[in-house]
């Protein structure tokens, strides 16, 4: 699929708000620092993004196609059955190289900018989140499990992203084990 010029110039306005998330925080992103970064004018940044509140919604949105992409392609190597879903959940979020666990560091940014400016920014991030869980409960775990595994895949994906803490290889493959028992033996609550 070809790229527009449009297609382009979002992506690069996109990428200079995260890099000044990332790099200078979120109280340093403002119109012209994006429009500064991106190196166009505050016109043609408007022209992509009237607002503020729309350029963090289109961070937002990003973050949920890159998100819903991974999510998807991980459930595909899943096979059918109990547990499924929390399964392709626990391959995604213990990834230790390639593409993911880099995206993960920059979802962190617009996910910042979103929570400090409006939370109802995020309702699209919770959907999915709660999209997810649903999967899992579907698949048959209990509510319960459900909600302990997001919550303890979601939180190490939060410590890496923002490089809080780090498990060591061998404390990853640990809290893998674990949770691998508790999807499959849901029976256990």
């Amino acid at each position: 699929m070809k790229r527009t010029r449009k297609t382009n110039a979002r992506d690069t306005l996109l990428d200079a708000a995260e890099s000044i998330v990332l790099e200078q925080g979120v109280t340093r992103l403002t119109l012209d620092a994006v429009a500064g970064k991106a190196k166009v004018s505050k016109g043609g940044l408007l022209y992509h993004f009237a607002s503020k509140e729309a350029l963090v919604q289109a961070m937002i949105a990003r973050i949920i196609k890159i998100a819903e992409q991974n999510f998807a392609d991980a459930l595909a190597n899943e096979p059918p059955g109990k547990g499924r879903h929390a399964h392709a959940l626990l391959a995604l979020m213990m990834e230790n190289k390639g593409p993911f666990l880099l995206n993960v560091k920059r979802m962190a940014a617009p996910l910042l900018a979103a929570a400090a400016g409006n939370s109802d920014l995020l309702i699209p991030v919770r959907n999915f989140l709660q999209k997810v869980r649903r999967g899992m409960c579907d698949d048959g775990l209990p509510d319960e499990h459900a909600w302990l595994i997001l919550a303890a895949l979601d939180g190490m994906k939060f410590w890496r992203a923002l490089d809080l803490l780090e498990p060591t290889e061998s404390e990853r493959a640990g809290i893998r084990r674990l949770l691998e028992q508790l999807i499959d033996n849901s029976e256990l609550s």
